[in-house]
């Protein structure tokens, strides 16, 4: 798998075009974004989101030297995409004013079909830009995924394994945790609770210079992705042998964000509410010194 350079180049971003008030870009998904059931899950279209959420807000206010930043990610996914599809995004402001602004963001397989749409609220800040540009400036077209590109598919999970079997042998390094995972540097713990229905999972990621904004501190779409990833494995933690599941919403709030030095970020994910057909959860992300960087609500839908 080629070396990442930037939030864009990691997850095959390209063919940004702007327009007015809005955007478009697209997505090639490969296996490199594949969870550790060899499923593209939410996680893996929240850099693709996040960007494009956050461009049209930039845009309508013509000053380079007035950046803007996300405040909060709203997405809603239905059906998944598959390995191999070309995403297509669009985003457009629907409401703004000199401070802050709501951009409407939808995603579509290739095949044309609504596969996750949401809002990102928009904050302008004082700072100045100072990380490096992206890779995947206006007009480059999307990264191909060569074969060699491409990570390999984790072992199928047998269906007799309870979803606490799965968990703890991810944990334990006895079971892959996924390509998306690997790429995150990500490693997996169980918290156990006073009761089983209480336990939750430990995430911790190492980041690196590539997962940077235009700051030079992490990408939202990228904490978004971190976090995400880390409510899949609780969402799996609480599930039948054998029982599917998908992440259906996720809303996150960005609070700081933090250094991509090598130093860890870590996401604890705890149960707000266990259903039969949709479970909710709490992913709260800190820096290593336990700064809060950012908060999710996701929910778990189960088949």
């Amino acid at each position: 798998m080629s070396e990442p350079h930037d939030p864009l180049s990691a997850f095959h971003l390209g063919d940004i075009s702007v327009s007015e008030s809005g955007v478009s870009a697209s997505q090639r998904l490969c296996t490199r974004f594949a969870d550790h059931r060899g499923l593209i899950e939410l996680p893996a279209l929240a850099v693709l989101f996040d960007h494009c959420g956050g461009i049209p807000f930039h845009g309508v206010h013509d000053d380079p030297a007035a950046a803007t930043l996300q405040a909060r990610l709203t997405m809603s996914t239905h059906g998944r995409a598959d390995i191999g599809d070309l995403l297509a995004a669009r985003a457009e402001v629907v409401m703004y004013d000199d401070a802050w602004g709501s951009t409407s963001v939808e995603i579509r397989t290739g095949a044309g079909d609504l596969c996750c749409v949401g809002t990102a609220r928009n904050v302008r800040v004082g700072r100045a830009p100072t990380g490096a540009t992206p890779a995947a400036e206006l007009g480059l077209p999307t990264p191909r995924c060569a074969d060699a590109d491409e990570s390999v598919l984790p072992e199928p999970i047998p269906a007799v394994l309870s979803g606490r079997a799965v968990v703890d042998e991810i944990a334990s390094k006895m079971r892959e945790p996924g390509p998306l995972t690997d790429m995150l540097n990500g490693r997996v713990e169980v918290i156990d609770g006073a009761s089983d229905r209480e336990s939750g999972i430990r995430f911790r990621s190492a980041t690196e210079p590539w997962m940077g904004n235009m700051f030079g501190t992490m990408h939202g779409g990228v904490i978004a992705t971190i976090a995400g990833q880390a409510a899949s494995f609780a969402g799996h933690l609480h599930a039948g042998a054998g029982q599917e599941y998908s992440i259906g919403d996720m809303a996150i709030g960005f609070y700081r964000s933090p250094a991509v030095d090598g130093s860890e970020v870590v996401v604890e994910v705890t149960p707000i509410k266990l259903g039969r057909r949709v479970s909710s959860f709490e992913a709260t992300m800190t820096s290593y010194d336990d700064v809060l960087l950012s908060r999710a609500t996701v929910d778990i839908h189960y088949r």
